[in-house]
């Protein structure tokens, strides 16, 4: 492993605050609840801060790691670690000069634990999520128009459904009651929580991401208000450039480029039937994104975090982690989502015409799907 993260840290540069978050599992007391990682970035570590038992961790602990357990530890791939660490290490020096000052590595390190690990809360810091959210643009988009067959290809393993590219979903981020409106944060599922929105690909990656709606909020409601429903309306041909489309379930309007399965109420037909059991097998690839998110970043089963605000930074940062993970072909994929799955226990304002090109085209491909079966 590339040891960039290991390389000799005067002891006077980690807090023990910093120490607790790269220990394995172990809490933090009581009186770091309200700490955030902002004590890092922001330099707030000081000269002889630090209990004696701290004295080489990163340096004799860390730096001994395999790739393997490196990743057992961050749930990330080192070299995706590695990565992140040269983009982002220029915004997060710190303005200060001198001994105090923590490496960008150890920061890094902190928030990476900070999300990947279930044990009290961390608040993760402002300027650290925001300086991750501004790789978002780059790691979460829409493919190109050269990488629209690959993805069709690879829908096309999961169901016979042509011209897929990818799905849509909502899923619920549980969080702290929040100390301002907390009945706007209750969910159908009776807990406070934050929705994210996001279009997978068949990679499992977020083509889209969209947070910030109280999960109270109905997932079309979300979608109608969304940047990605507003951009594909204006100019669908920079998305969908040859009649493709993403699937979503029933909660969402049936749209020339968003299919939704036929809603049961007994009276379907045999075609019907056949293409919503295709539908279904293609969706698959969404639930297992979000999966595969909430296994590798357990901090996202339940945010406990009082600044209310900063909480759609935090899971788009995760967000960002995520494609980056994926990116250098992660090997423990298939662990995190098996992980997660263990741990889980109306269409009104919607132009009408729109929905009619939606319903037809549904209508099409159930009729191509059943005559070629």
């Amino acid at each position: 492993m590339n040891k960039k993260i290991c390389k000799k840290l005067p002891v006077s540069t980690m807090s023990s605050f910093t120490y607790n978050l790269l220990k394995t599992g172990e809490d933090t007391s009581d009186e770091d609840d309200e700490m955030t990682i902002n004590c890092i970035l922001l330099n707030l570590s000081q000269k002889g801060d630090k209990p004696p038992r701290i004295s080489g961790y990163v340096n004799h602990v860390i730096e001994n790691l395999s790739d393997k357990e490196f990743q057992s530890h961050f749930r990330i791939p080192y070299e995706a670690f590695d990565y992140l660490l040269a983009k982002l290490s220029p915004h997060l020096q710190s303005q200060k000069p001198g001994p105090a000052n923590v490496p960008s590595n150890v920061q890094l390190l902190s928030t990476i634990w900070l999300l990947a690990t279930p044990d009290s809360y961390r608040s993760v810091g402002e300027r650290f999520d925001l300086t991750l959210c501004n790789l978002a643009p780059q790691h979460i988009k829409f493919p190109q128009r050269n990488e629209l067959e690959s993805f069709k290809r690879k829908c096309s393993d999961l169901s016979k459904i042509p011209n897929t590219i990818g799905a849509i979903d909502g899923t619920y981020i549980s969080i702290k009651a929040p100390k301002q409106d907390p009945e706007c944060y209750i969910n159908r599922k009776c807990f406070h929580g934050i929705t994210l929105q996001a279009i997978c690909s068949p990679l499992l990656t977020f083509m889209d991401c969209y947070v910030g709606y109280p999960s109270s909020v109905s997932d079309v409601r979300i979608f109608s208000n969304s940047h990605i429903y507003a951009d594909v309306r204006n100019n669908p041909e920079n998305f969908f450039p040859n009649g493709e489309h993403i699937l979503g379930d029933k909660a969402y309007p049936s749209l020339n480029w968003l299919l939704v399965p036929y809603i049961n109420r007994g009276n379907l037909t045999q075609k019907q039937i056949y293409f919503n059991s295709q539908h279904a097998k293609a969706r698959q690839m969404i639930e297992r994104a979000f999966a595969l998110l909430k296994g590798r970043f357990r901090r996202l089963k339940y945010l406990y975090m009082n600044r209310t605000d900063l909480i759609p930074a935090t899971i788009l940062a995760a967000c960002v982690l995520h494609n980056i993970s994926i990116m250098f072909n992660d090997q423990l994929v298939e662990q995190y989502i098996v992980e997660a799955q263990q741990q889980v226990g109306d269409i009104e304002g919607f132009n009408g015409e729109i929905l009619q090109n939606g319903l037809h085209k549904r209508n099409l491909i159930a009729e191509e799907l059943w005559n070629s079966r």
